[in-house]
């Protein structure tokens, strides 16, 4: 009869048999020691043709990126340099019957005696379902978004339209005089004309980066990192208009997967609408916390605050009480923050407004 409590190697391999999770560890040579029934499942590979071939981890995963090609470092080799004992990514493979997957994969590190790394370890799990149903949610989120505003839509576009229609009627009525004597009118005409056909340009334009907002490249990134990069990019334009930031960010800030540019991007609709909102000067404070299952980051302003009337609409694609504004910036901030299965939300504060986002850790 076996002792359980006694025979650790046995519990062991009881459990890395029934994991839901692939497990496999490879040594420098990316060939490939162990394998588990779940990585058998997620591959179409099994354990037996793996370990009794020269198949490397290469082979059998062909891990890439999702415009096809491979990556061009394997995360795991990177932990042998010994810089770094985790490490974590999201890439796409391909199985044994050429099937592309979604898989998040963890990598650490064993090591031996002397404290190098000898082999990794990594934990994969295939989350295909999961970026399919977020990719398609998305995709309706955007394209229903813009349904439920193709009236407001067609106004803007039928405006300039009818606009550019009168401005040729005006100079066709010119160009047929004789003598075509006002060279000013027409020179006016052609001017408004450019000026609504350049307005016709940015409304596509923007309507053509709403709906690519939701569309994520996504790796494990350092959020107090990108917070630093948006200070930097903004910090000299703030000084200018008498606007002080103040920031401050959780120590040892998870790594939390998200794309970095969508996300700056996020960010930086907040602050540049904060600091439009205070023409008189005031301070921003940008704070990130880790709370139990996100990571909660707030924008808060010494703004004159947002209008009640106004709550239910900011978020809405083309609202903008700004003068030239398209109204776009926090339409697509809300739909960056929501293909990342993040929330957004804001609140009046005595003095400015608070703009809260959470994301999700895992």
């Amino acid at each position: 009869m076996i002792n359980i409590a006694k025979d650790r190697n046995f519990l062991q391999e009881v459990a890395l048999q029934n994991l839901d999770d692939g497990v496999f560890v490879f040594d420098k040579n990316r060939k490939i020691l162990i394998f588990n029934p779940a990585c058998e499942q997620i591959v179409g590979f099994s354990k037996k043709e793996i370990t009794k071939s020269d198949y490397s981890c290469l082979d059998v995963f062909k891990c890439h990126t999702s415009d096809g090609s491979c990556l061009s470092l394997c995360p795991g080799l990177e932990l042998f340099r010994g810089k770094r004992s985790k490490i974590s990514r999201e890439y796409l493979i391909k199985t044994r019957d050429k099937k592309e997957k979604w898989v998040v994969t963890n990598y650490s590190t064993i090591r031996n005696e002397k404290g190098r790394v000898e082999y990794v370890v990594g934990v994969i799990r295939d989350i295909t379902e999961r970026k399919t149903f977020n990719k398609e949610f998305i995709k309706y989120k955007t394209l229903s978004t813009l349904g439920l505003l193709s009236n407001e839509l067609v106004h803007e576009i039928k405006n300039p339209l009818n606009s550019i229609t009168i401005q040729m009627l005006l100079l066709e009525r010119e160009v047929n005089k004789n003598g075509l004597r006002s060279r000013k009118e027409i020179n006016e005409v052609v001017r408004i004309i450019k000026e609504e056909i350049n307005r016709l340009n940015k409304l596509m334009k923007d309507c053509l980066e709403f709906s690519k907002s939701g569309s994520l490249n996504r790796k494990y990134e350092d959020v107090g990192q990108i917070v630093e990069e948006l200070l930097s990019l903004i910090s000299m334009h703030a000084d200018l208009n008498g606007i002080k930031i103040i920031s401050k960010t959780v120590e040892k800030c998870p790594d939390v997967l998200i794309d970095k540019d969508k996300l700056k991007q996020a960010l930086l609709n907040i602050v540049l609408n904060a600091m439009e909102a205070m023409q008189c000067g005031g301070v921003i404070n940008l704070k990130v916390a880790k709370m139990e299952r996100y990571l909660k980051i707030s924008i808060r302003d010494t703004g004159p605050g947002i209008p009640k009337e106004r709550h239910n609409k900011i978020f809405d694609l083309f609202y903008t009480t700004k003068s030239g504004g398209a109204g776009i910036g926090l339409a697509i901030t809300q739909n960056i923050i929501h293909a990342h299965g993040g929330n957004i939300g804001f609140k009046n504060l005595s003095e400015g407004t608070e703009f809260t986002i959470k994301l999700p850790l895992t």
